[in-house]
């Protein structure tokens, strides 16, 4: 069940919040007038869809914090929707989400392949690029909130053994987050529930 999270009055958003049977994906929805975005399309049932297809009228904008899997197992079919387009951060980015290797859907023996043919360019949220969990990982930032993927999060769900994972690029994106990201900001990760910053250990 999509569920809501917090309203903005100064946006005039709201956020919403569905979490995956597969892994505990947290995928997140921004609701704004003229727009939806969507980030990391995880596994999504039947109801999640249906949620969706009441916004047919809207421009609906996709968002993946990183290229494994689970983060982004639905993306092709909610690509299908009408009016939906892809933030893609770089070329590697792409490539990394075709490869069932680099996105561990091979190891799973679930191969998924996402690929997106409408784009977008511009971005409507901050993008920082955070490696280190993998190769490819980002974090997004809306106004206060920070989607954090598998970069920031809980300590019990941190994962750094992974192919493509490196402790010391993790690190130094730690080290950077901290000179950029206020304290006051509302992390929400790809697993686990909210958090504000100051209160995040690893």
């Amino acid at each position: 069940m999509v569920e809501p999270l917090f309203c903005n009055i100064k946006n005039n958003s709201t956020l919403y919040r569905y979490i995956s049977d597969m892994f505990g994906v947290c995928s997140y929805f921004i609701l704004e007038q003229d727009k939806l975005i969507i980030i990391d399309p995880g596994k999504f049932d039947d109801s999640v869809f249906a949620w969706l297809n009441k916004f047919n009228n809207l421009r609906k904008i996709v968002y993946i914090t990183h290229e494994h899997f689970d983060h982004h197992y639905n993306a092709n079919k909610v690509f299908d929707l009408e009016n939906t387009y892809f933030f893609s951060p770089s070329e590697k980015f792409d490539i990394a989400l075709r490869d069932i290797r680099k996105n561990l859907s091979f190891y799973y023996n679930d191969p998924i392949e996402t690929v997106a043919d409408s784009k977008i360019f511009e971005s409507f949220l901050k993008v920082i690029k955070t490696p280190g969990h993998s190769e490819e990982s980002y974090c997004f930032v809306y106004d206060n909130i920070l989607f954090g993927g598998d970069t920031i999060i809980d300590k019990k769900y941190l994962v750094l053994k992974l192919p493509g994972s490196n402790k010391k690029d993790y690190y130094n994106s730690i080290n950077y987050l901290k000179g950029i990201v206020l304290i006051s900001t509302i992390v929400l990760p790809g697993h686990g529930n909210f958090f504000c910053y100051n209160k995040w250990k690893i």
